[in-house]
């Protein structure tokens, strides 16, 4: 199908199952896209109206019409008036050339939109557009971010998963966004149930596949190293036929991890590669992110110089070892990797404030590592054991780090870190304050939590403290 034949009303009528509440005009006139949010639709767009924990797409169908949406997918009955009330003229009267959207009614809008996605998939391979997919357990953005870099670096045209857009609903967006005239769509794909990387995967189908990690992620639901491992290798049944799957080599990998035998594309392992010590971001774990990327720079026929160049010169995603403020003295360094965390992270971040430079104290300001359910108490006592032997100062934030004292166990004491050690069992709203006024100017600090921690808030109380 080409691009022109799928951006229709009638396209995505057939292609959903569905049936119209009210018909567009013309079921061939192009649509300019598609989206979920009311509020950053395009005119021309078709609007699919996702149901979902906390929000009702239905309820924002006509504020989609007025911002010129020209379909909405629902998955219930709209009355007829929803689609056709703007169109009302000054006498109140219906002008037939008045704003008008059309309706689509179907079993489920995300089956939709995962159903769109699945094939306009098709529309990019026929395009010429190659799908790089990004999994793992950490690392995900950094090393998508990487990839994109470096291709675009290169003179190569494409398109990047936006954020974090890496669950059932942004994968497909992503997919949807692209644009077949593209060298390449660089697409992340997350999970933290069981089943949801081969869903995705499913969609994607991507010509590269990297798998960035395998580490301690979600085993709330996952439940052990075995079922993260298990739960990322379903991108093996979904690399394209002529790809690559690209998997970190054996040394940096907890369990086995291998495609089966009988796997129908290539596959190879990546390592630290000397061209990643260009690479401006600190920390082991980067460097490995940017082999990767480096990997599939030359999978694209980029040369060494091309690469090198772009990995020089390449910055970090926000709130992922971001630093801030190295370059004032009256301020402490802050390396804001608050983005995210679990286990693996954790002694990744931790080993990274450890070898960077600074001539004051190694701070660790963590906060509670969530979704690790039976796991949670044994990893958080050995998190906070692993930073107070190597921080000078390990702020513990979190009931989880409360219940689970570093300062308690045989390593720490044998160190003597328990007055080095201060914990804060839950947030307050002095709580900003109360951190900074433990830090100096000299200080390099490490700010790791798991996303519902937000440990960002702690930023402006430092630069009040210091400023």
């Amino acid at each position: 199908m080409s691009p022109s034949a799928f951006w229709t009303p009638a396209a995505f009528a057939f292609i959903t199952g569905g049936e119209w509440l009210v018909p567009p005009r013309d079921p061939e006139r192009p649509l300019a896209g598609a989206g979920i949010d009311s509020r950053t639709l395009s005119a021309g767009e078709a609007f699919i109206a996702i149901v979902g924990e906390r929000f009702d797409g239905h309820h924002f169908i006509e504020r989609a019409r007025e911002n010129g949406a020209v379909l909405a997918i629902v998955e219930r009955d709209v009355p007829p008036e929803v689609a056709l009330a703007a169109s009302a003229g000054a006498d109140g009267q219906q002008s037939p050339d008045g704003q008008r959207i059309a309706l689509l009614r179907v079993q489920s809008t995300l089956d939709a939109l995962q159903a769109l996605a699945y094939a306009y998939r098709d529309v990019l391979r026929d395009g010429g557009c190659r799908v790089i997919s990004v999994s793992g357990s950490n690392g995900k953005t950094t090393t998508r971010h990487l990839i994109h870099h470096a291709l675009t670096h290169a003179g190569l045209t494409g398109t990047q998963s936006p954020k974090s857009f890496n669950n059932h609903i942004g994968v497909p967006l992503t997919l949807l966004a692209a644009d077949p005239a593209h060298d390449f769509l660089t697409c992340e794909i997350g999970t933290n149930h069981p089943g949801e990387v081969a869903a995705l995967a499913e969609i994607v189908r991507p010509d590269i596949a990297v798998v960035s990690s395998i580490g301690e992620e979600h085993l709330e639901f996952l439940v052990d190293i075995d079922g993260v491992a298990r739960e990322e290798a379903g991108i093996f049944g979904f690399v394209e036929a002529d790809g690559t799957l690209l998997l970190p080599a054996e040394r940096w990998l907890p369990v086995a991890f291998a495609p089966p035998a009988d796997a129908a594309y290539a596959w190879r392992r990546f390592d630290l590669d000397p061209i990643a010590d260009a690479l401006p971001l600190a920390g082991e774990h980067n460097r490995l992110n940017a082999s990767a990327a480096a990997v599939v720079a030359r999978l694209f026929g980029i040369g060494e110089a091309t690469v090198a160049e772009a990995l020089g010169c390449a910055g970090n995603m926000p709130m992922r070892c971001e630093v801030l403020y190295a370059e004032r003295a009256d301020l402490p360094t802050i390396i804001n990797d608050a983005y995210n965390a679990n286990p693996t992270s954790m002694r990744a971040a931790l080993r990274m404030l450890r070898d960077t430079d600074g001539a004051g104290r190694r701070v660790a300001i963590l906060g509670d590592m969530l979704e690790l359910g039976a796991h949670a108490p044994q990893a958080h006592r050995d998190i906070a054991d692993a930073a107070a032997r190597g921080a000078d100062l390990c702020v513990l934030i979190g009931p989880q780090f409360a219940a689970a004292p570093a300062a308690e166990s045989p390593d720490a004491r044998d160190v003597g870190a328990a007055d080095r050690i201060v914990s804060v069992p839950s947030w307050q709203e002095d709580t900003p304050e109360q951190v900074a006024a433990l830090l100096r100017p000299d200080d390099v600090l490490l700010l790791k939590g798991s996303r519902g921690m937000a440990l960002e808030r702690l930023i402006p109380a430092v630069e009040r403290r210091f400023s």
